[in-house]
């Protein structure tokens, strides 16, 4: 293998870490039986289709069918080549290699991206790269970027915290397209990276113009996009403006911080969901680094998915004025919807958002609340839906009621729903039991109107635009495959069942990736004594014939073969093999050859199919 990390390194890296605790900060998993499962990093989907086994060192997505070791996750899930997600590993599991392979992969010595990460794709992170380094220049070097830096400064952000979320500034001047220039960039790619917006004659002028610049980054902290805040305001254009969809950024599926807030989650156990990007740096700066925000709008789908990934547990952190409570009761009616998450509100007085909380009351205080002070969904919504209600009033007693209790009923918990049944009946001074009758009719409505919401999927002609483990169509196999998978799996793991494959004469797989896999086995084995599948995969290389190899590891074979099973793969195999269909043809063609009364085609079909037979015999005797 042609790499420019030595073997004896990468084996190294690759037996000092542990694939779950590698996979374990980017997606959350949890045991089932003998392996770990979580949400699918790269497809959205709804139920834990994703696998690591950590015996073996491998994972695989029974729905994309995406599988390997750490390093093929790692490539996949960071857009690597295989140099890089070795350095990466090594990074992560905090093991020291020799610093000279570090700087060659970061000097670019070979590649530095998978073939899934095209040309088009690493020029764009690359412009976008440049573009917030020149952004966070002006903002903290020149005097360009002083009113902005003060206007930082004052909303209570450090120079340390402006630096490490590389904030910056794009002045009214114009400056990107000259900053370019100078490096003789791409122009068809510079107008598709959104940094830029074109003009009737086709000139291109600078998206972002008099805006505090805030860097959007994707979940391994590359920056795809910007979104730009009006530093002066402008009743004709908008506070914040985003970068426009690309082929790198698409807002409905970016979370600000994400990047940060993930891998603090699996310390906390939990993100908090803000709803601006100042509120998600005054709640870092009070010590709170797990918090995330949408893009300016309400959480999407996607975004549900991508938190489900990281966390099981999510806290709603909005503003505490009425819009922050209406947005409060979306974000938790979205994720129920979605996901079944662990919901909490932390609920700010005084109608704050945290920003204007952190800085009244501290960020002790705030970060005490966050932690301490968060209150359930149902407590939530009796406070919400006594906003705009007199309920001294009968008639908006009875609507609060028939609101409250449409939350309890989705509540499968009989002792939460008992204790918030009694406190309805000692506020409002009613009896209990006609709450619980109420109650049951709710019930029965809201599994009505479920039942009917399943029955119009199930008739639906439409597909599901998430792909789930259960929808996936089986593979079928024929049964010489079968026995093919079932010999290949043995041979690897059985050194006598090897040794007794590479005594036959003749031997060969039917199927070519097989036969392929089998001849990088013969060169697997002559380096390394013992098999590991981890290993092997490495050694292998090409994808296709690496999810051959995680398929067969996933599989529930029993622990050990018997003689009867591995003579009858070998036969079935040796019936279907090459050789069988070369004794096929030449029967035909003798067949031919005498209808034709060509003797001498007879007598040199005859002893070749002779030779064919004693080659088949000669297979057969030897199982």
């Amino acid at each position: 293998m042609s790499r420019m990390i030595p073997e004896v390194v990468i084996d190294d890296v690759r037996s000092q870490v542990n694939i779950l605790d590698i996979v374990e900060q980017y997606v959350q998993m949890h045991r089932s039986g003998k392996n770990w499962f979580g949400l699918c990093p790269f497809h959205p989907e709804t139920s834990g289709s994703f696998s690591v086994n950590e015996q073996k060192q491998i994972f695989t997505c029974f729905s994309c069918h995406r599988g390997g070791n750490v390093f093929k996750f790692m490539m996949e899930i960071e857009n690597l080549d295989f140099p890089a997600a070795v350095i990466r590993v090594a990074e992560l599991g905090n093991i020291k290699i020799d610093s000279q392979y570090a700087d060659a992969v970061a000097a670019g010595e070979n590649g530095g991206a998978s073939d899934q990460d095209n040309s088009t794709t690493r020029t764009l992170k690359e412009y976008h790269r440049e573009a917030a380094e020149l952004y966070h220049h002006i903002l903290v070097n020149t005097q360009l970027g002083e009113s902005a830096l003060e206007y930082l400064h004052q909303r209570g952000l450090s120079d340390d915290l402006i630096t490490e979320f590389q904030l910056g500034y794009a002045p009214s001047k114009r400056l990107l397209m000259p900053f370019f220039s100078e490096h003789q960039p791409d122009y068809q790619l510079l107008r598709k990276s959104g940094l830029f917006v074109e003009s009737q004659d086709g000139k291109l002028n600078d998206r972002f113009t008099d805006r505090v610049m805030f860097p959007l980054r994707n979940a391994v902290g590359q920056v795809i996009g910007f979104s730009g805040r009006l530093l002066a305001k402008n009743d004709n254009k908008p506070k914040y403006l985003n970068s426009p969809e690309t082929e790198l950024f698409n807002k409905r599926e970016v979370l600000f911080n994400f990047d940060k807030a993930r891998v603090e989650a699996r310390r906390e156990k939990s993100i908090v969901l803000f709803e601006g990007f100042m509120d998600v740096l005054a709640a870092y700066r009070s010590g709170v680094k797990n918090g995330v925000a949408s893009m300016g709008t309400s959480l999407t789908e996607q975004q549900v998915y991508t938190l489900a990934r990281a966390t099981k547990n999510i806290s709603i952190c909005y503003d505490g004025d009425e819009p922050g409570q209406n947005a409060t009761k979306r974000a938790l009616e979205l994720l129920n919807s979605v996901e079944r998450f662990g919901l909490s509100v932390i609920t700010l007085p005084e109608k704050l958002d945290p920003d204007e909380y952190v800085k009244k009351y501290g960020a002790e205080k705030f970060a005490d609340r966050v932690h301490h002070g968060k209150t359930g969904e149902l407590d939530f919504y009796f406070s919400y839906y006594q906003q705009d209600r007199n309920l001294t009033n009968e008639q908006d007693q009875l609507g609060y009621i028939d609101d409250v209790l449409h939350e309890l009923a989705r509540s499968n918990d009989p002792i939460e729903q008992d204790l918030y049944l009694n406190r309805i009946a000692e506020r409002f001074q009613i009896t209990k039991s006609n709450l619980e009758t109420q109650l049951r009719d709710v019930r029965a409505s809201l599994q009505a109107d479920q039942q009917k919401v399943r029955q119009k999927k199930t008739n639906s002609s439409v597909p599901s635009s998430v792909p789930d483990r259960k929808s996936q169509a089986p593979v079928h196999l024929t049964r010489v495959e079968q026995a093919e998978r079932l010999l290949l799996y043995r041979l690897l793991h059985e050194h006598s069942i090897w040794l007794k494959v590479q005594s036959l004469p003749e031997f060969s797989f039917v199927h070519e990736n097989y036969q392929t896999l089998y001849l990088l086995a013969q060169g697997y084995f002559n380096q390394y004594q013992e098999y590991d599948s981890a290993s092997f995969l490495d050694f292998v290389q090409e994808s296709a014939l690496q999810q051959i190899v995680v398929a067969l590891e996933m599989n529930n074979y029993a622990e050990q073969a018997s003689e009867m099973e591995i003579n009858d793969c070998l036969r079935l195999i040796l019936e279907a093999s090459p050789l069988e269909e070369k004794i096929h043809s030449t029967n035909d063609k003798l067949a031919h050859a005498k209808r034709m009364n060509d003797q001498d085609q007879v007598t040199l079909l005859t002893v070749e199919l002779i030779k064919l037979l004693q080659r088949k015999q000669a297979a057969i005797s030897a199982i």
